[in-house]
């Protein structure tokens, strides 16, 4: 264990029989197994303890108030300065970008931290190195009790204290290194993933585990959780009690990854300093005959808290394995010592970021109704006289550097070579309509090339004495309504 876990949390209820389990640390006898199986068969409820961080929390906890992502006021200095640098603008209904956009691609200002961590445009920020360290200087700025140098657990607390999971303390204040209830823990995981809406307390889960600000949310995870209401094992004193590391993991994945763990096997990875201890309420008699005692699973998790080196339940041991697959943890799991503030989000962020449950998707700004941007195709335009065919060829100037060629044929066909293939069709067209009608006008009158093969009929300077062909519309494909060459 290490060293700086060395002080023991404790919540004292004087109507309920507990048993203070100490670290081996602090040179304290653990209750033996005949007291615990002595207590179980009492009926008596267990307080589960376990060592916790050298810790002084700081300030005075803010409220725990619930309201849409758009529409927090929180953290507003950090709220501005991460805004600014994820390029987050305002709207008339809220704030559109990376962290308001839902996986339909719509402005969602009640957006949630687990949609959000699908958008990889936001990854994008969270991977890029420059990026983070700014998100993460924000929020050093922003809390008086962060390190300096501590950017990876400075992103985290800045995730937490923009999206509003648990509360801070005030001032200014982020504790990361506070310990979480059971209870906490499940309304962090409840609100990063549940949009703000109207919630109904669950009265029997009010019954079985006490009052608390956190029911409303925890009750939403409360089938997800290890310790369950079913054996009385969740109740009002180790709801309110610090849970382990491995509890919050076996949450996590039992919500997420559940298929994961229902196929993994036990023998696929090993630990520096956990084991599977197999069916250790059986053992110790907290199940005896088939028979669940109440308080059996808490009873089970006290004994393997006091005896580390005899493993750790099974369910709770496949946890770790998935955990370890996801890159949640590594060989050492320290799965027995408090959960702290910092370790729950990054549990959280690692743990969304790989969950299926919501499709990837691409958006670094959403669509709002009224405000779609229409994408125009362009339609190809009918070429006409006027779009660059003149028999004058008044329209056409060539530049110094250009070749104009003879004053005759040369000119034309260069001035025809520089249309576009629409254009050159027209000129093919009307050329063999002019053909049929004045064949005379493309008599060869010369025996070579050199002196022209077209007779040079001039160039109409006066309309009214010059022959004018209409075209019939239905006959001049590609050509403008009533046409008229002169």
């Amino acid at each position: 264990m290490s060293g700086r876990f060395m002080t023991i949390k404790r919540i004292v209820i004087p109507t309920i029989t507990m048993v203070i389990i100490a670290s081996q640390l602090m040179g304290c006898a653990a209750v033996t197994q005949s007291e615990l199986l002595q207590m179980i068969n009492q009926g008596d409820a267990i307080e589960i303890e376990v060592a916790t961080p050298i810790n002084q929390e700081q300030g005075t906890e803010s409220a725990l108030d619930w309201q849409e992502l758009a529409s927090l006021s929180t953290n507003p200095d950090l709220r501005k300065s991460w805004d600014d640098i994820l390029m987050i603008t305002p709207t008339d209904t809220g704030k559109n970008g990376v962290l308001y956009v839902n996986a339909e691609g719509n402005n969602e200002p009640n957006n949630t931290l687990r949609v959000a961590l699908h958008n990889s445009e936001f990854l994008k920020y969270l991977d890029s190195e420059a990026d983070s360290l700014q998100l993460s200087n924000a929020v050093q700025g922003n809390y008086a009790d962060l390190e300096e140098n501590d950017t990876t657990r400075a992103l985290y607390m800045g995730i937490n204290g923009y999206f509003n999971l648990l509360p801070d303390a005030n001032p200014n204040y982020a504790n990361p290194d506070s310990t979480l209830q059971r209870n906490e823990f499940m309304a962090m995981v409840f609100r990063a993933e549940t949009p703000v809406q109207d919630l109904t307390a669950d009265s029997a889960f009010s019954d079985a585990v006490g009052q608390s600000d956190y029911n409303i949310y925890a009750q939403g995870l409360a089938g997800n959780s290890y310790l369950d209401t079913a054996s009385k094992s969740l109740n009002n004193l180790t709801a309110n009690g610090t849970i382990t590391r491995a509890e919050a993991l076996y949450l996590l994945v039992s919500r997420y990854f559940s298929d994961d763990m229902a196929s993994v096997d036990v023998k696929t990875a090993t630990f520096n300093d956990a084991k599977d201890g197999g069916d250790i309420a059986s053992k110790q008699k907290f199940i005896e005959d088939g028979t669940k005692k109440d308080y059996w699973k808490s009873y089970e998790l006290t004994y393997a808290i006091q005896n580390p080196n005899d493993g750790l339940p099974t369910d709770l041991y496949k946890a770790l394995i998935v955990a370890k697959s996801k890159g949640l943890i590594g060989d050492v799991t320290r799965w027995d010592e408090a959960l702290t503030r910092s370790e729950a989000i990054e549990f959280l962020v690692k743990t969304l970021r790989q969950e299926k449950g919501i499709t990837q998707f691409n958006a670094k700004q959403a669509k709002i109704e009224g405000h779609e941007v229409k994408e125009e195709t362009a339609e190809p335009e009918q070429a006409t006289i006027e779009d660059g065919i003149n028999s004058t060829h008044t329209d056409i100037i060539l530049g110094d550097d250009e070749y104009k060629g003879d004053s005759g044929v040369d000119a034309l066909q260069s001035e025809y070579d520089s249309l576009s293939e629409e254009d050159q069709a027209v000129v093919k067209q009307i050329e063999e309509e002019l053909k049929k009608e004045h064949p005379e006008w493309f008599a060869d009158t010369a025996p070579s090339t050199s002196e022209g093969n077209y007779e040079d009929v001039g160039t109409p300077d006066n309309t009214a004495n010059t022959p004018q062909f209409q075209f019939d519309p239905n006959d001049t494909d590609g050509l403008s309504t009533d046409v008229t060459v002169y």
